[in-house]
């Protein structure tokens, strides 16, 4: 059963160039309990897509529309008062990118952990009672309340941050690169605790990061993004051992092995320009593949086994 469905989601953003294409018609599913990888370069719409789905709108929005349906309701029909008293950290919480940037430095963490509850009227004893418990959730000890950011290490503050998006109890959360600037020691320690807090309080998550052997780690399902799109979507068997999308093959291949001697290879060019999109496949000018029909917009086409989607016209002939 789908705890998230998502459907037709666009947001663009205004800009004097014209209107950036963010999330250009994003449609997937989250069943309940599992996890979502969003995989995608730098500018791919992945991050936009998270805070489209938590509804945390820059003001320069052009465009925002679409199907954002949880648990069978659907939360575009909301004002956003409800949208922001019953469903943002209550429901959907969201771990952002680079805990530095997020925690207020002349805060104590427990506070600012603590503000969701205290802004409810939560007795401060109350609230310092559950803080305390996310602490120890997390893999932190409690004196760690009363410290400020700056006397954390990368990885206690990534913690941190974890127990701040978990302090309502949400059902869904997504997690912006929660392992970006830390070694890889403490990304392990992270990713570890990941799956210990998917499996103990039935967690459904979407993780947000570029790196699709992360993802590979944690993730159920995975979602090519490229310039706003998901470009494949599938079971992660699917899409690591059974690619179907050339830009999908091409991340892949672009990962070192252990045991093999070929070199990794590279997806020559940039992205598009999000404001000035190429028309047809947005991968086009990249691809080895390209072939006349590709000028067209390709639509999500079946794969190989059930539920596996891709957008890429090499798929049309069967």
């Amino acid at each position: 059963m789908a705890i998230l469905e998502v459907r037709d989601l666009y947001l663009y953003y205004e800009t004097p160039r014209g209107p950036v294409h963010a999330v250009d018609g994003v449609s997937f599913e989250l069943p309940e309990g599992s996890a979502l990888g969003l995989v995608g370069e730098s500018g791919s719409g992945k991050t936009s897509l998270g805070l489209a789905l938590l509804r945390l709108l820059p003001k320069n929005v052009d465009t925002y529309k679409g199907s954002i349906r949880l648990e069978g309701r659907e939360l575009m029909e909301l004002s956003d008062e409800q949208f922001r008293r019953e469903i943002r950290w209550r429901k959907i919480a969201m771990a952002f990118q680079g805990a530095m940037n997020v925690l207020n430095p002349v805060v104590k963490v427990w506070l600012q952990i603590a503000e969701p509850l205290l802004l409810e009227k939560t007795p401060r004893p109350q609230a310092r009672a559950r803080v305390e418990e996310l602490l120890e959730l997390v893999g932190l000890s409690k004196d760690v309340a009363d410290r400020y950011p700056h006397e954390l290490s990368g990885g206690m503050k990534q913690r941190v941050v974890l127990a701040a998006a978990l302090v309502m109890n949400p059902k869904v959360v997504i997690l912006d690169e929660p392992t970006s600037a830390l070694d890889v020691s403490i990304q392990a320690q992270i990713m570890n605790l990941l799956k210990r807090l998917k499996r103990e309080l039935g967690l459904s998550y979407i993780f947000i990061t570029h790196d699709i052997a992360l993802a590979s780690d944690l993730c159920d399902y995975l979602g090519i993004a490229y310039a706003g799109q998901i470009v494949e979507l599938g079971t992660s068997e699917q899409v690591l051992l059974e690619p179907e999308h050339p830009y999908t093959q091409g991340l892949l291949e672009s990962i070192p092995r252990l045991r093999s001697t070929r070199l990794p290879s590279f997806i020559p060019g940039a992205p598009p320009d999000p404001v000035d999109l190429p028309e047809g496949c947005r991968f086009r000018e990249r691809c080895p593949k390209a072939f006349e029909r590709c000028t067209e917009m390709p639509p999500l086409l079946q794969g190989k086994g059930a539920g596996h989607e891709v957008r890429c016209w090499l798929l049309a002939g069967r």
